[in-house]
């Protein structure tokens, strides 16, 4: 006869996945660990989650919708995360506005959602698949705004590294925090701002000069 999965077990090897995502890393946590630590066989885990990249998803999807939800709300619906959708045409200074809701949104979400936003950032295919959402959607930015080719490679390059940039340095900003309010809210700010002008003063005028 088959057996039934039980939620309370299923509760279990979750609260114990985020801790074991949370403590090494996604690439090095282990199903043999997260087993261990729930008190069942490798197997067993297997019955209820298929694979670690499963199970990854499963704790961070309602973050990730959330976080969805935001830049959703911000740009009209024209972007959704994972999606490539519409491009967005926005002026540096609408840019600019979006970048302060961006964020406030994010640390408001990461307030209730610690563990699962460090988890989300760390090297799991669904971080991957989310930092090269954010590459494509900074090429199609840059594209769009300044009518420069998306396609040329100093662009294409560039907005890899900001994205990877974005990325590791918001990881060090939210697990540093000590308090998450008005203060954090201004450093998010300030610190995706300075990429906004990167863009603008720097790289930006040095395309555009050579289009």
């Amino acid at each position: 006869m088959a057996q039934v999965l039980k939620e309370e077990v299923r509760n279990t090897i979750l609260e114990n996945a985020r801790k074991e995502f949370s403590d090494v890393g996604f690439e090095n946590a282990s199903m043999r660990s997260i087993a261990a630590k729930s008190k069942m066989t490798v197997g067993n885990l297997y019955r209820y989650f298929k694979s670690k990249d499963d199970l990854n998803e499963t704790i961070v999807s309602p973050t990730y919708k959330l976080i969805d939800e935001l830049v959703a709300r911000l740009t009209g619906g024209k972007l959704r995360l994972g999606d490539s959708g519409e491009v967005l045409n926005v002026s540096p200074e609408d840019l600019g506005g979006m970048l302060q809701g961006l964020s406030s949104g994010l640390v408001d979400i990461y307030k209730d959602h610690r563990i699962e936003i460090n988890i989300l950032m760390m090297g799991s295919k669904l971080n991957k698949e989310l930092t090269a959402w954010v590459s494509s959607a900074i090429a199609d930015l840059i594209s769009a705004s300044y009518k420069i080719d998306k396609s040329n490679p100093v662009v294409k390059t560039l907005s890899i590294c900001y994205a990877d940039a974005i990325f590791g340095g918001m990881k060090t900003i939210l697990k540093n925090a000590q308090q998450y309010d008005e203060t954090l809210k201004k450093t998010v700010s300030i610190y995706l701002n300075s990429y906004l002008m990167m863009l603008q003063h720097d790289v930006l005028d040095s395309l555009t000069k050579e289009a």
